[in-house]
């Protein structure tokens, strides 16, 4: 994509991209389709996007009203995915982005009591404020259980990993999917730079201090950018094992990201330019810590990703011989969206196993 935003929509790139990280994160490809339908441009995304949103929301009022709780939970959790999808792109027009992030806390805030398992809204303590939070924890657990600390990538938020904390709970995990500085409500208040691993020490902190939460028995998930601050954060031998989920050893392939990435570096560390982002995200590397990580560490990526190439996640596993485990699926696009059902049940499934070891 380039920074053009009024350029008509690139039905590649919605096809290859877009529709695949719509269905793996919960929502429906007709929806996209209706978009493409309504959208010609760029720059008409964000609107049509918002308006199935808004119509979401009615559903979701009308199954409250009606005693329906699971359907408005549904309704209102698929609301915040089409918010979300209208302002990811809207980085030219920063007052619609902002309120339609709102819109998606909102969606969100009205789902989280009405799922099953309820998600507990929390605050995470970190340094002079807090971070926004959400807490899921199995329904028929039998004292404290494992638990996962779900943390977004550059784009993405806590609310994004709505399928990822179902599969979770469902398999006996606890959840704690959070925003960090420059993600979701935590921005502009809280913008992206160095050091971002300290948020998820303050997450793990928070989590394991749950009664429900097995202390020692503690995981995470990094998505995208994400990625790399969990091995990062792994060198704390309380966390047991980590997925890097679409990740990267470093931003060295910048150059080659597409322009909707770099601007989303922008935007999230509150730069000028491209040049400042990647100054204040100079520490986004593992070549100082690598060797201090211990714990299992599961490398998951798509062969054909284009923001962090596949020989990212190839050299992280390289350097953990003896702990490191790569997964590499051959047709995967970023994040392995297209391939979502077996990746993400897969990478759920191996943490169970590590943590039940």
């Amino acid at each position: 994509m380039t920074d053009d935003q009024s350029r008509a929509l690139d039905d590649e790139e919605v096809l290859k991209y877009w529709i695949p990280r719509l269905v793996a994160d919960g929502g429906d490809p007709n929806d996209a389709l209706a978009v493409r339908n309504r959208a010609e441009t760029w720059d008409e995304w964000p609107v049509a996007w918002a308006e199935i949103g808004e119509g979401y929301l009615e559903v979701g009022a009308d199954r409250k009203a009606r005693g329906h709780g699971l359907s408005a939970a549904a309704s209102f959790v698929r609301a915040a995915i089409c918010f979300h999808f209208a302002q990811v792109v809207a980085f030219h027009l920063p007052d619609l982005k902002f309120r339609l992030q709102g819109r998606k806390t909102e969606a969100f805030a009205m789902a989280a009591p009405l799922m099953s398992p309820p998600a507990e809204r929390i605050d995470i303590p970190f340094g002079d404020t807090t971070l926004p939070a959400y807490l899921r924890v199995p329904a028929d657990r039998d004292g404290p259980v494992p638990g996962v600390l779900l943390v977004p990538g550059l784009d993405s938020t806590k609310e994004d990993f709505a399928t990822v904390m179902d599969i979770a709970v469902a398999r006996g995990l606890a959840v704690l999917a959070f925003d960090g500085p420059g993600q979701g409500e935590a921005h502009p208040g809280l913008l992206l730079g160095p050091d971002y691993e300290a948020c998820i020490a303050a997450a793990f902190e928070t989590f394991a201090a749950r009664p429900e939460v097995d202390a020692d028995r503690i995981g995470t998930i990094g998505r995208s950018l994400g990625g790399i601050y969990v091995v990062k954060a792994a060198v704390d031998p309380r966390i047991k094992a980590t997925v890097v989920f679409g990740g990267a050893w470093d931003l060295s392939d910048w150059p080659t990201m597409p322009p909707l990435i770099r601007a989303g570096f922008v935007w999230a560390t509150g730069a000028e330019d491209e040049a400042g982002a990647l100054a204040q995200v100079h520490d986004a590397t593992l070549d100082d810590c690598i060797g201090d990580v211990r714990s299992p560490v599961l490398v998951v990526h798509g062969r054909h990703d284009a923001i962090f190439k596949a020989a990212q996640a190839e050299r992280i596993a390289d350097a953990l011989p003896d702990n490191g485990k790569l997964w590499m699926v051959e047709d995967g696009v970023h994040c392995c969206h297209n391939r979502a059902f077996e990746v993400r049940t897969g990478m759920v499934d191996w943490l169970v196993e590590q943590l039940n070891a």
